[in-house]
């Protein structure tokens, strides 16, 4: 026995789990209502599909797979209600979506989608498009890599397919950002690029919720103080699901094909501040130099201009702007803040590495802390001032309390690491741990609440170690003597309870 299939109940579910096929949506409607409901014939669900097609209202975007995703239209036909159900529904499952299986894609031959939206794509999962090759770009990223997210509707356990199944799309619910112009009215991909609704369409949300999200930003964060290590509080605004929602999506699926410029040593994979403190070892001169309130004066202005400079069309930089910023300026704790700082910081990077390298300095940075390193002080000091004035183009401003410069004579610290000989943890680090561990051997049972930080932080310290080498006094047969007592412990406790 099947069920009588409402047309309302149809394009609802398929609002819900876009891209998906007659059998995703059966099954979705299957699981979502009682037990004892007969089953929904797939190809009753086909053949609205088609019908809504002819009339405008889908696009299938697979052919093999007869996957389909509504259009503007489409999306339009849901009520208000259904609408506000549709969103609420596909805001959690994108949310679950991402945070638990967006992976990169493995190592191969990328290009970006389309000018408007700097978009990697995999080569295996397109329709009807030329083959994919390397492309250069005017700025070569550090990694060709970026996050995608797999077909909502082949994670949810439906129909036939597995949900380790490769396939993605370069747009979400579209396999091009092309195509879901197209879907949403446009012949081609607008000259000023893709904005607010064709990004609501690609997510499958109203643009109506991504309108309150720009309008009144502040009702979409929550904010709070953590202790910086001086003791001094340092304000984080973390959004809330829906905005966190949609920069997830700004950052996955436009930001990361733009690249970062080497001496730029934070916020990307494979980045970290030994990695930025390695540059310095053995300089005679150190110098380190920090942004005053560096994310907060990357204002929206700022970001906006910066994103017209990388590429960016005009709506799209706009709209990219707007959901990334709070009261005016990146927020501390949005997920798309670091990804747009070191886009706008790209020149200032290009332009102090020229300057530097003419002056035999080397230059690093590490978020808003610079560190420049040489032979000749003169040249590390003009290096500053140099730094200074492209800082005041951007409407940065240097903080001079926390200007330093090191000789070899004293400590050279660069984020955190001792580099006068070699690159390590400082020496109260290293005394401090080893005090640490010494009292996990006496008495291990009044630290086994501590073992994960324990781990971590010896783990930290034996990175800078080599094969012949050890940090300072601690050796890693000290640190596994120590933590395998500790494992001993909970492993019995484990056995007990």
């Amino acid at each position: 026995m099947t069920a009588r299939l409402n047309g309302s109940l149809v394009r609802l579910a398929l609002g819900c789990i876009q891209p998906a096929s007659a059998l995703h949506i059966a099954e979705f409607i299957r699981n979502a209502l009682p037990e004892e409901t007969p089953s929904v014939n797939p190809a009753l669900v086909q053949e609205m599909l088609s019908t809504w097609e002819s009339g405008g209202d889908t696009v299938c975007v697979h052919q093999r797979l007869k996957l389909y995703s509504l259009t503007r239209s489409g999306d339009g036909k849901l009520s208000a209600k259904e609408r506000r159900l549709r969103d609420r529904t596909r805001s959690f499952l994108l949310k679950e979506l991402r945070s638990a299986t967006v992976r990169e894609p493995e190592v191969q031959g990328t290009e970006k989608a389309d000018v408007s939206s700097a978009v990697l794509t995999d080569s295996a999962i397109q329709e009807d498009e030329r083959p994919i090759g390397t492309a250069e770009s005017p700025r070569r990223a550090r990694s060709s890599g970026r996050a995608y997210w797999p077909l909502l509707s082949q994670q949810l356990y439906v129909g036939s397919s597995s949900p380790s199944s490769g396939t993605f799309f370069r747009f979400l619910s579209f396999p091009t950002v092309k195509r879901c112009c197209e879907a949403f009215g446009h012949e081609a991909v607008p000259e000023d690029g893709v904005g607010l609704g064709e990004i609501a369409l690609a997510m499958g949300l109203s643009p109506r919720l991504l309108g309150v999200l720009l309008h009144k930003p502040e009702r979409h964060y929550r904010v709070f103080e953590i202790p910086k290590a001086n003791g001094t509080p340092r304000e984080i605004c973390a959004p809330r699901t829906v905005m966190k929602l949609v920069q997830y999506f700004v950052l996955d699926y436009l930001l990361r094909a733009f690249p970062v410029h080497p001496a730029a040593t934070a916020f990307e994979p494979g980045c970290s501040i030994k990695w930025n403190a390695v540059a310095h070892v053995g300089k005679r001169y150190v110098a380190n130099i920090d942004v005053q309130n560096f994310f907060g004066s990357l204002t929206t202005k700022v970001v906006f201009k910066q994103l017209l400079r990388a590429g960016f069309k005009l709506n799209t930089a706009a709209f990219v702007a707007r959901i990334s910023s709070y009261r005016g300026s990146l927020p501390q704790g949005a997920p798309t803040s670091a990804a747009l700082s070191n886009i706008c910081m790209y020149e200032f990077d290009e332009l102090l590495t020229s300057d530097s390298s003419a002056s035999r300095v080397t230059y690093t940075r590490y978020a808003d802390d610079i560190t420049f390193s040489g032979d000749d002080l003169e040249a590390v000091r003009i290096c500053i001032a140099k730094a200074s004035d492209h800082l005041g183009a951007l409407g940065l401003v240097l903080n001079r309390d926390k200007t330093r410069i090191f000789g070899q004579s004293s400590r050279q610290v660069v984020t955190g690491l001792v580099v006068n000989v070699k690159a390590q943890p400082t020496r109260e680090y290293r005394r401090n741990l080893r005090s640490l561990l010494h009292h996990v051997k006496l008495n291990p049972f009044q630290h086994l609440d501590q073992y994960d930080e324990i781990q971590g932080k010896a783990a930290f310290a034996l990175s800078f170690s080599g094969p012949d080498t050890q940090v300072g006094s601690l050796s890693s047969q000290y640190v596994d003597e120590a933590l395998a007592v500790m494992r001993a412990l909970r492993k019995s406790g484990q056995e007990k309870s």
